[in-house]
């Protein structure tokens, strides 16, 4: 399986394993980034940093299962 298939299988499945706690204060900050990305000048760039920041929050979403199950 491709890293990316994987990773891809991996974030999902935590997504799954979330709280609701968890996953309302995740969707929380993605709509804070995003609102901001929408709503402030900065243009495309801003946007990519956006797109950026979400992924980066989407892929350590194991590691936060991960810190909640110790």
């Amino acid at each position: 399986m491709l890293k990316e298939t994987m990773e891809f299988e991996n974030t999902i499945d935590a997504i799954n394993h979330l709280t609701e706690d968890d996953a309302k204060s995740l969707l929380r900050l993605v709509y804070g980034f995003v609102n901001t990305a929408m709503t402030r000048n900065g243009g495309d760039k801003v946007k990519l940093e956006v797109v950026e920041k979400v992924s980066d929050i989407y892929k350590r979403i194991p590691d936060l299962n991960e810190l909640r199950n110790k």
